[in-house]
């Protein structure tokens, strides 16, 4: 019986270049994506064309890449470090400038050798058990994720649970829905708090929901939703009663501090001082309203803000926004349990910031907020996160297909991994200890990828037990 046998040969140099008529010219700098764990020591950036992978590893000695094959022929090239490698019940020593070539449907494993190990991997055809999360890389970790809704022709937007374990969730805006607030009743969402209070595919209505998506719980147990009035050229801040399941507040911010074009999409409620802080990534500031007075006030202009110059990079491709590379601002924004520090960090960044709440409250002005700012920790390219009453802060990581966990010492993990996390888009920690998850492949939608909407339902609300 003939077996194809592996390559290894010396390399100084390796260049790739091509080009093809039929396909959009990609080009990305891999100093501005960001790192995907993919297992303890592991770390890949990565691109996929028409017809090949392109990946980029880093090692720590020790980690290990377990038994697995696949049908693509695989060039790897060791630029930094060593590895072994057992492929066909041989060993193989693969040293800085070694090229290793394992043909399609040969079973390998890669062992690290040594601290700082540096591997560029090519890979014909496509990997698509990368791109379509069946990989080995991303089966799931942590504890197995569970079902609480599914969503069989709109997109769930934030999530969010009530002291009692009810479920509410917005409906993404991007996709024109009827619907905008909805509990989930039985696996099903279910208008929230009455079916006259939705848009209906009508045109906004100052009586009723326009474009809403951020949803928090407080610790009175009232729902609030930030409806961005994209149509309406108006933000509000809306308040139930979840024992009347009624509206008890509907604010209305002012022009000058929320004006049309606006996109306020996520909010902090501070129930003990009677304040809101919401993040616009339009004119990325951070708007913090008295809930007593309704006087609000905008902080910008601040670095922290910003989006920093990382792509965001899912399944091998760099996402666009409005027709180029994405650079959304601030976005996350939560509250610690005491309610005296505000965190938040910008969508395309890596650093989770912390400023002390009582500057917004005392009115100080932005020269002195500014100086106060202090970067808390690192975080992935993410769009939603929740902060629980440990100080544990949950960030949803968008190319990494999974949550990260900052913990009180600044300390990044993993806490779920899976290839079903397809733009996990918001998070909520509920009362007894889950932790709630909106799915929506955001990245398909029109304003990502420039082309008709590629979204393939059904969209789910997750839960994992923490």
């Amino acid at each position: 019986m003939k077996t194809r046998k592996s390559i290894l040969l010396p390399l100084a140099l390796i260049s790739f270049s091509v080009i093809s008529a039929q396909q959009k010219v990609l080009q990305t700098d891999f100093n501005k994506g960001t790192w995907e764990q993919v297992g303890k020591g592991l770390q890949r950036k990565w691109v996929s064309g028409a017809e090949s992978t392109f990946a980029f590893w880093k090692m720590d000695k020790g980690a290990h890449v377990p038994p697995h094959q696949h049908p693509n022929e695989q060039v790897t090239y060791i630029t930094k470090g060593s590895v072994r490698v057992l492929m066909n019940n041989k060993e193989h020593i693969v040293k800085a400038g070694g090229v290793l070539i394992i043909p399609g449907g040969i079973t390998h494993e890669f062992f690290c050798l040594e601290d700082g190990t540096e591997d560029l991997d090519f890979f014909t055809p496509v990997r698509k058990d990368w791109t379509d999360g069946t990989a080995s890389y991303l089966k799931q970790q942590g504890n197995p994720l569970e079902i609480v809704a599914q969503f069989n022709e709109v997109r769930p937007g934030n999530v969010a649970v009530s002291r009692d374990g009810r479920v509410f969730a917005t409906i993404h805006p991007l996709a024109s829905p009827k619907q905008q607030l909805v509990e989930i009743v039985n696996g099903k969402p279910v208008p929230f708090p009455s079916e006259k209070l939705q848009k209906n595919g009508g045109k906004a209505d100052h009586q009723k929901f326009d474009t809403p998506l951020g949803v928090a719980v407080d610790k009175e147990n009232r729902l609030w939703m930030i409806d961005m009035g994209l149509e309406l050229g108006t933000t509000r801040l809306w308040c139930f009663d979840l024992k009347k399941n009624m509206v008890t507040e509907k604010i209305e911010l002012p022009a000058d501090i929320a004006p049309k074009g606006s996109f306020v999409q996520d909010v902090a409620i501070d129930e003990k001082n009677g304040w809101a802080y919401l993040a616009d990534i339009a004119n990325p500031g951070i708007i913090a309203l008295n809930l007593k007075t309704k006087k609000a006030r905008r902080f910008s202009g601040h670095k922290a803000l910003q989006s920093e110059d990382v792509d965001m990079i899912i399944d091998g491709k760099v996402i666009d926004f409005g027709g180029k590379p994405s650079r959304v601002a601030v976005n996350p924004i939560t509250l610690s349990h005491d309610r005296e520090t505000l965190f938040f960090g910008s969508m395309n960044g890596t650093s989770w910031y912390q400023v002390p709440a009582k500057l917004f409250r005392g009115n100080a002005d932005d020269k002195i907020i500014g100086n106060a700012i202090q970067k808390f920790g690192d975080k992935p390219v993410s769009d939603g996160a929740a902060t629980d009453q440990y100080g544990n802060h949950y960030i949803t990581n968008l190319g990494g297909h999974s949550i990260s966990k900052l913990d009180p010492n600044g300390q990044l993990s993993e806490v779920v991994k899976d290839g079903r996390l397809q733009w996990p888009d918001n998070v909520a920690v509920s009362q007894d200890g889950y932790l709630y998850i909106s799915v929506n492949q955001l990245n398909t939608t029109t304003a990502f990828s420039g082309q008709s909407d590629q979204g393939k339902p059904p969209y789910f609300i997750y839960r994992i037990k923490l």
